[in-house]
């Protein structure tokens, strides 16, 4: 495959169906949906003809990608290429003390589904960042059902592997790899970029995230092997929309998940 062209199963689904609901704009749906739409239809209204022509093939060109960056997070390592985009929807998981109030939540990993995004991300990129928001205002979808409001596909699972954020992207339909990754650096999200990303609880966006990539995670004892490896070699999470704990476990069960939604980008 490629570096700059990556098959596209939500292509032609993704971005097509967007231009045509947004014409038909329903003012009952919630304002970040109607946000999503609004961006779609522009940025694909402002495509050439030729680059039109190929939301109906099984490719599309990634070779000028446009990640968002924040300050305090560490840039793609030179040399890298963009491999995959996908919109991450589930929960972020946490545990508290029930018998101290006053205690702070403490992490415990994640599940998501993860959406493939990867031709929006450069044919148009303004949509992609509405969707985070958008997708937390409806159930995550169950099996393979397409993530609304982009109408996008699923291009496989985020979990943990012991303490490792796990990234599989085999499907029954294609194999982009899975890869057990590690935090190289955590920016939290600027004031200004919170405003209209909290969840619905009132949840604040989750950090940015910055992850290597290995091909194993020694703690759980697993490899990555044969069909499974992939060249990705950093993961960013970015754009997140809700996901953050209260700041104390007072009220909280010993375990519990806040819904989250975040892009998450696949350099190699």
């Amino acid at each position: 495959m490629k570096p700059s062209l990556l098959l596209a199963f939500s292509t032609l689904t993704t971005l097509t169906t967007s231009l045509a609901i947004a014409k038909r704009h329903q003012k009952a749906w919630p304002e970040a949906i109607r946000a999503y739409y609004t961006a779609a239809y522009t940025a694909l209204s402002q495509l050439p003809p030729n680059t039109l022509k190929t939301l109906t093939s099984s490719t599309c060109s990634i070779a000028s990608p446009s990640m968002p960056t924040i300050p305090d997070l560490p840039p793609v390592t030179p040399g890298l290429q963009l491999y995959h985009v996908a919109i991450g929807r589930g929960t972020q998981n946490y545990t508290c003390n029930p018998s101290d109030p006053s205690a702070i939540p403490i992490a415990a990993g994640a599940s998501a589904a993860l959406y493939n995004a990867t031709c929006m991300s450069c044919l148009a990129p303004s949509a992609l960042a509405k969707i985070p928001a958008s997708a937390l205002l409806i159930p995550t979808p169950k099996g393979t059902t397409p993530l609304f409001p982009a109408q996008a596909f699923m291009s496989g699972q985020h979990y943990f592997t012991g303490p490792a954020p796990t990234f599989n992207l085999h499907t029954a339909t294609h194999n982009y790899g899975i890869q057990f990754t590690s935090v190289l650096a955590k920016a939290p999200v600027p004031e200004k970029l919170q405003t209209g990303q909290m969840g619905k609880d009132g949840s604040k966006p989750v950090p940015w995230l910055k992850l290597a990539s290995a091909n194993s995670s020694p703690s759980a004892g697993q490899e990555v092997l044969g069909s499974d490896s992939s060249p990705v070699k950093e993961v960013f999470r970015v754009n997140t929309a809700g996901g953050s704990p209260p700041k104390t476990c007072d009220g909280m069960g010993k375990t519990f998940e806040v819904e989250y939604a975040a892009e998450y980008w696949f350099w190699g």
